[in-house]
């Protein structure tokens, strides 16, 4: 992690220690004039005046250079590698520059014979390279070329010259830039560390603060997205309780008419269905959060797909005097046919829903290797601004009174996520008031002739008089078992009731070889599942049993767990027809 952390963050680095380089530069520029200045004032009577000023004038005017790029540099900022690497490679040739002409004091003064002078030289020398050490160090290449010219020259001509005296001063002086060099290189690991800490701090704290960011959205859209479920659950339940309060009144009335019956009856059937819906809806979006889901492609014409939304929305269109276009095409896909038609459906749907006058029009198009399905209205538009929020549930342009006539707002949200699952690509460009455009974009199929085209044969009705089956009915919410006893009885079957595994068990065993299903709730009491009973009834039996499991846990996790048991699943709230038609599949 570490590794990973200071290549992130090495180029930052080497900026960083460049730029303290460059601030660090004054007091170096500066120790360069005053100790020229004091080496000529000490040396005018010692050495030649005139190398001497040929020598300190080299050095102001390298000084000056170095200077006016330092101060050209920093006005300049740069960020860029290629900035930092030319910056880098200036002030090393400065720094070598200025270790030469150093040095060269080592060479052009050198006086064996002046002990004055071969003092000043060791002291002038080793002030220059030890003083360096802070100031070069944060980028230590700098100091290399810096130090080495500026004593290799004293030490090399201190030992040509022979004597012990000035072999100990060579040696010295080779121990002192060793000395040096390592102090140098540890001072620099030491700057680099702390500002990759530095660089590192920061990171975590612009990571720490956008989990922030993301963890406050997550808990946004969640109360936004409760607040909106709750409301659009308890507008229908609300009327369930006003109906039922009604019948109530009704039992105490003289006569009861059955067209008032009927008229509740109805009413009663549409708020439990507008309950159900959005309850199925949230149930599509948790069962494809889950991943449980799976991609069954299979290759088909894309026409008998339009055909299908020209069927089903041409009513609704015309009811709204609007026209509906499906422009014919000859392309194959090769794709999940229900997913896909899932995702058309929802968004023709959206398009008749928020249109009200002129049309839609749905039509496809290649796309090299790719088929783009694309449908068109003329409807009320989404401002750019509030294109990427249309695919949150629960979102809703223009409809903050949670009107039920205008879609729960969950549609975008199934097909945003569907197409994932397929692979597609959904773009939309809108503009309000003129209309929207979705496209769907994903593989196409290649071309299959006539012949290969798939048959549809007719489904085969199911015969008269199924066979009435003994089943055994699980759940631990007494009104729910009730119901279900009293649902499953009406349609002719023999049924037995259990609240807990112990009762499954024992109500099993008495019914032995009679027991042909298990119906059961997926959470029970006691952390028992309904996989847990299903298993305990075959072993009490001594075969496995058919089984449906009823679940009505929307989280993605349960609905995993309920898919991955193998088991047939129905969801709550139960379609009874669904219902009927499992039960009646399941063998005897």
């Amino acid at each position: 992690m570490a590794n990973n952390i200071s290549r992130e963050y090495s180029a930052n680095v080497r900026l960083e220690l460049i730029n303290t380089l460059y601030r660090q530069s004054p007091p170096i520029l500066l120790g360069n004039i005053a100790v020229v200045s004091l080496t000529v004032f000490l040396l005018w009577r010692e050495v030649s005046q005139r190398d001497l000023l040929a020598w300190a004038a080299a050095i102001y005017v390298l000084t000056a250079i170095r200077i006016a790029m330092i101060w050209r540099d920093r006005s300049r900022p740069g960020h860029g590698v290629e900035t930092v690497n030319r910056r880098a490679r200036r002030y090393m040739i400065c720094s070598a520059l200025s270790g030469c002409l150093w040095g060269a004091m080592g060479i052009l003064f050198f006086a064996p014979d002046d002990t004055v002078v071969t003092a000043l030289i060791c002291i002038v020398l080793a002030g220059m390279t030890g003083g360096s050490v802070a100031s070069l160090s944060t980028w230590w290449p700098t100091y290399v070329i810096f130090a080495l010219p500026t004593v290799l020259p004293f030490a090399i001509r201190s030992f040509l010259y022979g004597s012990k005296l000035f072999s100990v001063l060579g040696f010295l002086s080779l121990f002192l830039l060793g000395v040096n060099l390592a102090f140098s290189r540890t001072l620099q690991h030491t700057v680099r560390d702390a500002v990759l800490l530095r660089f590192e701090n920061i990171g975590l704290i612009r990571q720490l603060t956008e989990e922030k960011e993301r963890a406050e959205l997550a808990n946004r859209s969640k109360s936004q997205f409760l607040a909106a479920a709750s409301h659009d659950l308890r507008q229908p339940t609300h009327a369930l309780g006003l109906y039922i309060a009604t019948l109530r009144a009704l039992t105490d009335a003289p006569v009861i008419e059955r067209v008032a019956l009927r008229d509740i009856a109805e009413r009663l059937r549409t708020a439990l269905k507008g309950m159900s819906q959005l309850l199925n809806v949230l149930l599509d979006i948790s069962r494809l959060d889950a991943g449980v889901i799976e991609v069954e492609p299979s290759r088909f014409p894309l026409q008998q797909e339009l055909d299908a939304l020209e069927n089903q929305f041409l009513h609704a269109a015309s009811a709204k005097n609007l026209t509906l276009r499906i422009r014919p095409t000859d392309i194959w896909l090769d794709t999940d046919a229900v997913l896909l038609h899932n995702v058309l459906t929802n968004l023709v749907s959206n398009a008749v829903r928020y249109t009200s006058q002129g049309g839609i029009l749905v039509a496809c198009r290649r796309r090299r290797a790719n088929v783009e399905i694309q449908v068109f209205d003329t409807g009320v538009g989404v401002a750019s601004d509030q294109l990427p929020n249309i695919f949150r549930e629960f979102y809703q342009v223009g409809n903050a009174a949670r009107d039920r006539e205008q879609g729960l707002g969950l549609g975008l949200a199934i097909v945003q996520r569907t197409a994932a699952l397929l692979g597609a690509n959904i773009l939309v460009r809108s503009m309000p008031g003129r209309g929207s455009i979705f496209s769907v974009t994903l593989p196409a199929a290649e071309d299959v002739a006539p012949s290969a085209a798939r048959v549809e044969t007719p489904p085969v009705q199911a015969a008269a008089g199924h066979a009435r089956k003994t089943i055994l009915i699980v759940d631990d919410d007494r009104d729910v078992l009730v119901g279900t006893q009293t649902l499953l009885r009406a349609w002719g079957h023999t049924v037995v009731a259990a609240q807990s595994l112990e009762q499954a068990i024992a109500v099993a065993g008495a019914q032995g070889s009679a027991l042909q299903l298990v119906v059961t709730d997926f959470r029970l009491a006691r952390r028992v599942t309904g996989v847990d009973v299903i298993r305990a009834v075959s072993e009490a039996i001594g075969r496995a049993i058919p089984a449906i499991i009823i679940t009505g846990d929307t989280s993605a996790e349960g609905i995993s767990a309920a898919s991955s048991s193998g088991y047939r699943i129905l969801h709550k709230p139960l379609d009874p027809h669904e219902m009927q038609r499992l039960i009646e599949s399941q063998p005897a």
